[in-house]
């Protein structure tokens, strides 16, 4: 009996010795990847600075256009997060989540700091941490996010360690992670993805809807991520912006132009004009609406359907890899 418990107690190290190994094996690997991602972001974009999330703008989230007494677990609301907050959060139309802008002369980034559970209006413990880095000289664009890997323990949003930086690559996710999670498949037209929700902060948001856009990185897993857009004739809506071939022609057309109902809205969300999200703040009637863009998201979502027809002339977004950072990043267009 002592031999087999011997035995037992010998086949217990030997698995955790190469548990332990394998876990120093992922961990070494993912701060090896994020460090080459990070200095292929610094070369080709810019730094990024530490921040807080304290600094940031409040999304508001608000009911029948007014800020409710109290949020509750979902709960409907005039504009909701487009974007699921998943299974174990409070729904999509949880409030205190900020936009901050990280932008400077040669770089466009912006930063948010999301809550998927309700909490203290000053609470600065947030469920996702995401930024986006941009260069509109090239259209280079990086991607980094962090997330609460236990609902109950969030993350700190008082000081987030810059997503460049070399001392601390931990609280980040791995470039491998962040590419799988497919961010880019909604974001298929430009990096700066605009919703209502995010749209009652834009002008916290740089823009570039008609600028270079590529990924870095791809051999990290961003080549999958669809870089494609239509150039249909004559269509109203790609005057202000790109339509991509993921997200963007399905989806989100639907949701932005009362097709579909976003997960979380309120009456008031989905009756006219809030339910017709674009173009953002419209003030046309229903029927001027029709007349100018109907006939447009039509043909977009019939080439969402079938993009081979001769009419949505596919292309590549174009793309400068090799230009400098050094240009101006401030864009006026929006759409």
């Amino acid at each position: 009996m002592k031999s087999i418990l011997i035995a037992i107690a010998i086949l217990t190290a030997l698995l955790l010795a190469v548990i332990v190994f394998k876990d120093g094996e992922k961990y070494e690997h993912d701060v090896n990847e994020h460090r080459a991602y990070a200095a292929q972001c610094t070369a080709q974009i810019g730094p990024l600075p530490d921040f807080s999330c304290s600094d940031g703008a409040l999304v508001p989230v608000t009911v029948n256009g007014e800020t409710p007494e109290a949020y509750t677990p979902n709960m409907n609301c005039d504009r909701p997060a487009l974007l699921n907050n998943g299974a174990h959060s409070d729904g999509q139309c949880v409030p205190y989540s900020r936009i901050l802008d990280l932008s400077t002369d040669s770089m466009q980034a912006v930063a948010m700091c999301r809550q998927k559970r309700i909490r203290a209006a000053d609470s600065l413990q947030y469920d996702e941490l995401d930024v986006i880095s941009h260069n509109p000289a090239t259209g280079a664009t990086c991607w980094f996010s962090a997330d609460a890997k236990n609902p109950d323990e969030p993350l700190n949003g008082q000081q987030v360690p810059s997503p460049t930086a070399v001392y601390d690559v931990t609280f980040w996710n791995s470039p491998s992670v962040v590419a799988k999670d497919g961010c880019g498949n909604c974001h298929d037209n430009d990096p700066f993805m605009y919703s209502p929700f995010v749209g009652q902060v834009w002008q916290h948001v740089p823009v570039n809807p008609l600028g270079a856009y590529f990924h870095v990185a791809p051999e990290m897993g961003f080549s999958t991520w669809p870089t494609t857009a239509m150039n249909l004739r004559d269509n109203t809506c790609l005057g202000c912006h790109r339509i991509g071939v993921n997200k963007t022609c399905s989806s989100l057309t639907e949701w932005l132009t009362g097709i579909k109902k976003p997960e979380g809205a309120d009456q008031q969300a989905l009756h006219f004009p809030l339910s017709h999200g674009m173009p953002p703040n419209h003030d046309l009637s229903k029927r001027a609406w029709n007349t100018i863009y109907a006939e447009s998201v039509e043909q977009i979502r019939s080439c969402c359907e079938n993009n081979s027809q001769s009419m949505c002339r596919l292309s590549p977004i174009p793309a400068h890899p090799q230009g400098p950072i050094t240009s101006k990043a401030a864009t006026t267009v929006r759409p």
